[in-house]
């Protein structure tokens, strides 16, 4: 595809991208027989899949007026929120300082993760519900102390924009993939190669693509299309996998000023940028710059 014209549609997609995920998920590594290409192949019953996923034990838990927030793994570097079914439009706030993520929940009484990807502090999470246009009322919030040994062990879990299970394509895959290799660097080398040589860039998603949306991990498996949102985030999920922390970022790529996604990996103590959807043609790193990280 024509890198103007896959530069120019990525502007449009990640405008309008919005977080709107609901999932829960529970720690389930060990011995699983698991099949990358989804043809019942499989790669046999003796590969030890232990991918980290978040957990809403209940041991430390904030709760009022139907929203319940679960702050009982923060060390591990996330959150959960869930809320009562509501009328209005629901969104949720994580801040620290005087910065802040935003996203859409649903308000179905099911747990959404959120990353504590700011380091340590002292955290505000709070949901609020809509009043109209774009007004919106707290419903309620919780001061939460975040103090990680380590604050990049967040970018090795799931998150709303990269979302897994222990069972994943993506994550079968990665394990395919990466049999055999030793050393991080091997590993993001392989994978990276994988994600560039096998997936297209769809133009007919860039097209239409609605606010709200989130990468599918398995649809994208199973068609090998996507938009940068998609190549991150598949990206994410197979290194995250083999528990290498991945960013997810979204900010600007210079001289032309376009919005766009791409990775950061952790490889040998520093994070080293990575495009997957551009394949690091045509621009350096220093013509990108981060606006947001997940």
């Amino acid at each position: 595809m024509n890198r103007k014209v896959r530069r120019i549609a990525c502007l449009m997609i990640v405008l309008v991208l919005a977080i709107s995920l609901c999932a829960c998920g529970c720690s389930n590594g060990g011995t699983t027989a698991i099949d990358p290409d989804g043809d019942g192949s499989g790669l046999g019953s003796d590969y030890k899949v232990n991918v980290l996923v978040p957990e809403t034990p209940g041991t430390v838990t904030h709760a009022g007026n139907g929203v319940t927030i679960d702050a009982s793994n923060v060390k591990d570097g996330y959150v959960a929120v869930k809320c009562e079914p509501k009328s209005n439009k629901l969104k949720a706030q994580v801040m620290l300082g005087d910065r802040s993520y935003n996203y859409d929940i649903n308000g179905d009484n099911q747990y959404v993760f959120f990353p504590l990807q700011m380091g340590n502090g002292t955290y505000k999470v709070r949901v609020l519900e809509n009043a109209g246009g774009t007004n919106y009322t707290p419903l309620y919030q919780a001061d939460i102390d975040v103090n990680m040994d380590d604050t990049n062990r967040v970018f090795i879990y799931p998150s709303q924009y990269v979302w897994y299970t222990n069972d994943a394509s993506a994550v079968a895959k990665s394990y395919e993939i990466c049999n055999g290799l030793k050393s991080d660097k091997e590993k993001v080398d392989k994978i990276y190669d994988w994600v560039v040589d096998n997936m297209t860039y769809d133009k007919e998603l860039a097209k239409t693509v609605q606010s709200g949306y989130l990468p599918d991990l398995e649809e994208t498996m199973k068609t090998k299309k996507g938009i940068c949102f998609d190549y991150c985030a598949l990206f994410s999920a197979m290194l995250r996998a083999q528990g290498i922390p991945t960013k997810l970022v979204i900010g600007k790529v210079q001289p032309e000023g376009i919005t766009h996604s791409w990775s950061q990996v952790y490889i040998d103590g520093k994070w080293e940028w990575m495009d997957t959807t551009m394949d690091g043609k045509g621009h350096k790193e220093s013509d990108y710059t981060m606006e947001k990280e997940y």
